[in-house]
Order: structure tokens, then sequence, then C-alpha cells
């Protein structure tokens, strides 16, 4: 289903609101024509009936006796005629004069007074009067339906004209939301307008109140891209030069192989060959991991023994270890756990325990620890290694830069690499001395597990 766009929505919704507002107005109408209505019609009722009694009152001071025959008015010359009626009682109850569409109304009961009285089918509304002075009983009348068709009128007269109206008043509300969105449409094509590499922030000028947040939020993305192919591109550059070195190696060792005449001289050359091989393998399997852990925003977490970890990686690197007669031990809390990934947090443990093994020489120690404080789940590796100096301790976080022993095999990633996966984690990373006054610590601490 193709979403509406906003100018529709917004005309839907202001329609739907004016609906809803004359709707009530129309009710509001409603009610206040029928009460007006029947205010008017009330007091044209008492009016008239006062207006008999005043002239019946005169003639009987006159000594007249009032003789009105309702005849000699025939016929009806209004429609509404028939409907509006009297009757003028003397005071023994017996008829002086009614209209000819007066109804057989039930006996007066109370006097000045409104009252409505339903007769054969019919609701009318009357007025009691008794003269005090004559002592006569005037009924004035009225039926219900004269003051309803005047209700209906005045509503359904209003009524119409909202309805006729509203054609015009969408028409005015589109073209208006129209000329309002108008510098919507003039951002996005700026920004459609643009190539890929035009990632300087939008400028605020012209653009209104309501946009301005989606802006704020462009201009951040357009500076966190602008901040990324920055990065790759020196990350492009460094790693072009870190492979040129070795390949170069490669090459070099291949062409004396090809031209030695001498087995020994050969066999040499093939070695280095193997070895630049090697060490080529491992930087590009660095780079691969760097490249997917820099792509890494949201990461599938789940419960992991942190200790468990450790140990699987130690097995794995155990070789390495004893190959340089290295004491590895693995200490602390044996239930202690985090919520991770366990593939990065694999990788991270194994970067850490490798580079300590790489940069302790023979017969060294390495100490690797998992605990729990009040600031969460720690992970540390402490060796008896030739450790990093405090003032090279925040640099050897940046890609392919090393420490002071250069001449120790490595890429220069593995901690960038640690870091950054720290970071996926929200843990943090902290280097310190090691073993024996001398070496280095790794600790890296991690949330508490809800």
């Amino acid at each position: 289903m193709k979403p509406r766009s906003i100018r529709q929505n917004l005309l839907l919704l202001v329609l739907g609101a004016v609906f809803i507002s004359w709707a009530v107005v129309a009710l509001f109408v409603y009610k206040s024509a029928k009460h007006e209505t029947e205010e008017v019609y009330d007091a044209h009722l008492v009016q008239s009936a006062k207006l008999l009694a005043s002239l019946i009152r005169y003639e009987q001071e006159k000594s007249h006796q009032l003789q009105v025959e309702m005849d000699d008015f025939l016929p009806i010359a209004h429609k509404y005629e028939s409907k509006i009626s009297f009757i003028v009682y003397y005071g023994d109850g017996k008829v002086m004069v009614r209209s000819a569409s007066a109804p057989i109304l039930p006996e007066i009961e109370s006097f000045n007074n409104f009252k409505q009285i339903e007769v054969d089918g019919v609701i009318w509304y009357t007025y009691n009067l008794r003269d005090p002075k004559t002592n006569l009983l005037i009924q004035t009348a009225q039926r219900y339906d004269v003051r309803q068709e005047l209700i209906n009128y005045i509503s359904s007269s209003v009524l119409g004209v909202m309805l006729l109206s509203l054609p015009f008043i969408a028409i005015l509300i589109w073209i208006t939301i129209g000329r309002g969105l108008r510098p919507l449409v003039l951002l996005a094509d700026s920004i459609s307008g643009r190539s890929v590499q035009q990632l300087e922030p939008i400028t605020l000028e012209r653009v209104p109140t309501e946009a301005q947040p989606i802006v704020y939020a462009l201009n951040s993305l357009f500076n966190r891209l602008s901040q990324a192919f920055e990065k790759e591109r020196r990350f492009t550059a460094d790693a072009a030069h870190e492979l040129r070195t070795p390949l170069s190696g490669i090459k070099t060792q291949a062409q004396v192989a090809l031209r030695s005449t001498e087995n020994k001289q050969r066999q040499q050359a093939i070695v280095q060959v193997i070895t630049g091989v090697e060490r080529t393998t491992k930087l590009v399997n660095q780079l691969l991991i760097l490249a997917r852990v820099d792509a890494e925003q949201h990461i599938v977490k789940t419960e992991l023994n942190l200790k468990q970890l450790c140990a699987t990686v130690i097995s794995e690197q155990i070789v390495s270890a004893l190959s340089k007669n290295i004491d590895i031990s693995l200490e602390g809390e044996s239930l202690v756990t985090i919520n991770g990934n366990e593939e990065l947090i694999h990788i991270l443990i194994a970067n850490v325990i490798n580079n300590a093994i790489r940069y302790t020489p023979s017969e060294g120690r390495i100490i690797v620890s998992v605990t729990s404080d009040a600031q969460g789940i720690v992970f540390e590796v402490k060796d008896s290694g030739f450790g990093i100096s405090k003032s090279l301790q925040t640099e050897v976080f940046n890609r392919f830069k090393r420490g002071e022993h250069s001449d120790i095999s490595g890429s220069g990633l593995g901690l960038s690499i640690v870091l950054r996966i720290s970071e996926l984690h929200r843990a943090r990373i902290q280097l310190g001395e090691g073993l024996d006054n001398a070496g280095l610590s790794v600790k890296i601490t991690f949330e508490q597990t809800a």
C-alpha cells in the first residue's frame, strides 16, 4: 500500500477537524434555535392571551356584551392559522369564544403557566390566563410542529451553508498546505541534487522550525559519513602501505629462489617466502576482522561465561606459549557471565592473549583473570614482557601503530580491534603495569549482567 503524502494527511486531518467542529457548531445552533424559538413562541402565547384579556375587559367596561363569531373571519388566510388557537371561558367554565382550529383541551387546572398537552396524537403548547377583574379564563395554544418547522429551517439553512462551503474550504486548505510545505520541497530538492561527495552540513537559514530536527539529524548523519569515509580512506592507504612491504619482500625472495643455483640459498629464500606469506596472511586476516567490527553497529548479545571463553582461547594458543616456555595461568571466578557477542568476545580475548605471548620473552609469565567488582566484570591479562611506555599507551590503539619493539612480528592492529569490540560492548579498557614491576596489563571492564 502506497503511503499518503504529508499534504494528503494534513488535508484529511484538517477537514476531519473542521467537520467535527461543524458538527459541534450544528448541534449548538440546533439547541440555540430550539431554545430561542420556544422563548419567542411562549412570549407570543402570553402576549396573545393578555391582548385578548385587555380587549374583553375593555368591551365589558363599556357594558357591552362581547359577541364574536369566528365564522365571520373564514376562510383561513394562512397555512399556520389552523395550528394556532385560543379559547375564552366564562368564570363558570362555559365557552365565550374560540378559534375554529382550537382543539378540545382538558379542563384547566392551573393558571398563568405553560403546559404541554397531547390531543388526538398532536402535541400542543398552551398558556392559561385568568383575568382577576372579569374572572374570564383565556387559553392560547400552538401546535408543536409550528415550532419544529422553524427550528428545522434555521438549522438546515446553517448546516446547508456549511456543507456547501466545504469543497471551497478543502481547496483553500490544499493550496495553503502546499504553500506551507514548499520549504520542505525545496529542502528535498537541495538534498537530492547533492553528489556523493557533498557531505557539507545543510544551512538552516530557510528551513522551517518543524523541519529543523530533520536537518540536524541529516547533518549529524553527513558528519558521521564524512568521518567514516575519511577513516576508510586512511585505512585503505595504511593497509596498502602495510601490504606493499611484505608483498615486495615475498616477490624479492621468490626472485632470489628462481635465480639461485645453490640449493641452500634457494631453500633459505623459499623459507623467507613462506614466512612472508604467513605474515601477510595474518595481516590480511586482521584487516578483515577490523573491517568487519568497524562495520558493526548493532550486535546480537547472549549470556556468556567469560572464564570458560578464556580457557578455550588459552587452549588454542597454548602451543605458542609453550614454544617460548611461557607460564600461562587462568584465575578468577568460574560463574561470572557477561552479555556479549560470543564470536567478537572470542576475537577480543584471543588478540589480548596473543599480544601478551608475542611480547613476553622466553621463560616469562602470563596471568589471565576474570573477576567482578562494584564497577562490573573485569577481564585482565598481565604479562612479564616488555610493556608499553606511558607516553605510547594512548597511541597504541591507533591502527598500524606499534610499540617500541617493532622487531617483533605484528600488524599493529590487535589493540585497534580490541578497542572497537570493547566499544561495541560498552566496555572500558585500561593499560597499566604488568607482572614483576614490568610488562603490561590490559584490563577490560564489562557492565554487570542484570
